[in-house]
Formats: structure tokens, C-alpha cells, sequence
């Protein structure tokens, strides 16, 4: 089983006062605003600058980057759906054409 499943999250967190705000982008593309980030199918990369803004506009940030890749846990169940029923039609086929030729 891959190490990580399309929907589990990726957790950013930072220390301060007052607290910190986040800005996850994935893969250049802004997302979420909360301290986690939901996997995404494929590899991506996940970036999660967290910023404490201090009185009269003073900051402090940090960034994080990873780059994570996440699997469907759906896909081996829906290659099998789709690949059955393919092969049954095939094998059905040539047994009709052997018995138009007999």
C-alpha cells in the first residue's frame, strides 16, 4: 500500500503571538488557509508560508515546502470493475465466431 492516499493531510504549524495565519499553495496554485492541507492525486508539491503579524505591521514568516505524492485508494478496485467485464466480452466474441465457422 503506497504511503500516502489521495485526502490525508499535510499539517503546517508555527508559534506566536498572535497566532499564526497559513497560505498553503499546491503546485504554485493558492488552496487552503488552515494549518492542514488535503493530499491531492499525483505528485504535487505543497508550500505553507506561516505568518505572524505583529502591532504596526511587523511580520515574521517561514516556508515549507514538500513534495508529496498521493495514490487513489479507489483506482485498483476500479481497473478490476473495468477489465473484467472487457475480457468476458472478448472471450464471449470469439466463442460465437468459432461456432459460426464450425
Amino acid at each position: 500500500m503506497p504511503p500516502y492516499t489521495v485526502g490525508d493531510e499535510l499539517t503546517c504549524s508555527a508559534d506566536g503571538y498572535p497566532a499564526p495565519t497559513y497560505s498553503w499553495s499546491v503546485d504554485g496554485v493558492d488552496s487552503s488557509t488552515e494549518s492542514t492541507q488535503a493530499l491531492q492525486h499525483g505528485a504535487r508539491q505543497y508550500i505553507c508560508p506561516a505568518t505572524v503579524t505583529y502591532g504596526r505591521g511587523t511580520t515574521c514568516s517561514n516556508t515549507e515546502t514538500a513534495t508529496v505524492t498521493a495514490y487513489s485508494k479507489y483506482k485498483t478496485q476500479y481497473n478490476r470493475i473495468v477489465t473484467i467485464p472487457m475480457l468476458t466480452a472478448l472471450s464471449l466474441g470469439k466463442l460465437a465466431y468459432y461456432s459460426f465457422l464450425k
